[in-house]
């Protein structure tokens, strides 16, 4: 950030959204777990702060906002929690359990639930639809919502999400100890099918829930800046369910990215612990559960932000892939991809 005098320029933003390393810090910053601290009314304050120092910006135009450190802090922080915790198309609180930041804690809980010892059937289809249901709320939440859906759409999605999902997870679940595989092999698949069912339900539940978008279309912009303030001007260009269909699919392609590390490195490390009588004892299977539970819950919180910034929140494409209404625009349009 370029200095005056001991002040800073906000007008500049603290990451570069067009790199990947630059959306890498971006969601490092906003999947925090700590933003959840924050209470509704540190969060109406963050968004008066973002709208207050948002002013000064534009009124400096091209020339720059210089502020004080302090100023520079409660800006970066306000939009922290701003980026972490509202809608870009509502401008309302996603709720907190739906958060990305919240994913981590929430997701352990389901793991815990599906890590207990010798699972009936039942709780197998418990924790799967459990595990389902937070993936619909989470879709939902942090969808585009330049597409409204009714409650009697939202519950169609729900149910076929659900219950897709669960009959998917379920069969891969009993499908491993049918298989003619030594027992070291049958032991280390039965420890990635949790995570492989997970995974592929939760791209069939995400396209379950945002079918909309693939079929009517999410909002498609294009982007100017104005020469005399810098500031961005966004002309909404119509809806085009081709953006829509590059929004789900890049949002499915990011949450399989997040299941990967998961996939791989708490299996892989558990069998090798236990090959080594790491969990031996009356504690034995209670060290086992914690040990497998911090190696997923490490898997999530670092890779989380990789996944998820591999893609652009705000995506870019070319008009002459998108329906014949836009392709006579020159240059990138955008449209929000959701996460």
């Amino acid at each position: 950030m370029a200095e005056k005098q001991g002040l800073y320029n906000i007008s500049k933003p603290r990451f570069d959204l067009s790199t990947y390393t630059g959306r890498l810090a971006y969601f490092y910053s906003t999947t925090s777990p700590l933003t959840l601290l924050a209470s509704t009314s540190q969060l109406e304050q963050a968004q008066q702060d973002v709208q207050h120092y948002e002013g000064l910006i534009k009124e400096a135009g091209a020339k720059g906002c210089y502020v004080p450190e302090q100023d520079k802090e409660r800006y970066w922080n306000a939009r922290q929690l701003v980026n972490s915790s509202i809608h870009p198309d509502t401008g309302k609180p996603v709720p907190l359990p739906f958060r990305m930041s919240a994913f981590v804690p929430t997701n352990l809980i389901i793991c815990a639930g599906m890590l207990m010892p010798n699972p009936s059937l039942r709780s197998v289809i418990f924790w799967q639809w459990a595990n389902q249901t937070l993936n619909v709320a989470v879709n939902f939440s942090n969808a585009n919502k330049s597409i409204e859906m009714t409650p009697q759409e939202i519950g169609t999605a729900y149910v076929a999400a659900t219950a897709t999902s669960v009959a998917l997870a379920v069969s891969l679940t009993r499908l491993v100890p049918r298989l003619r595989v030594s027992p070291t092999a049958r032991q280390l698949l039965g420890r990635l099918v949790p995570f492989v069912s997970v995974a592929s339900a939760g791209v069939v539940n995400i396209s379950c829930i945002r079918w909309k978008e693939m079929r009517d279309g999410v909002e498609v912009y294009k982007l100017t800046r104005k020469p005399d303030t810098g500031e961005e001007d966004r002309s909404v260009l119509g809806k085009s369910p081709k953006a829509g269909q590059m929004a789900v699919m890049q949002s499915a392609a990011s949450r399989v990215f997040t299941n990967v590390p998961t996939l791989i490195i708490p299996p892989m490390v558990m069998t090798l612990l236990e090959r080594r009588n790491a969990f031996v004892g009356p504690r034995g299977k209670l060290l086992s559960n914690l040990t497998n539970l911090t190696l997923i819950g490490l898997s999530l919180g670092l890779f989380l932000p990789p996944a998820i910034a591999y893609f652009p929140q705000r995506a870019s494409v070319d008009p002459k892939k998108l329906e014949s209404e836009f392709q006579g625009n020159e240059g990138p349009v955008y449209f929000n991809k959701g996460l």
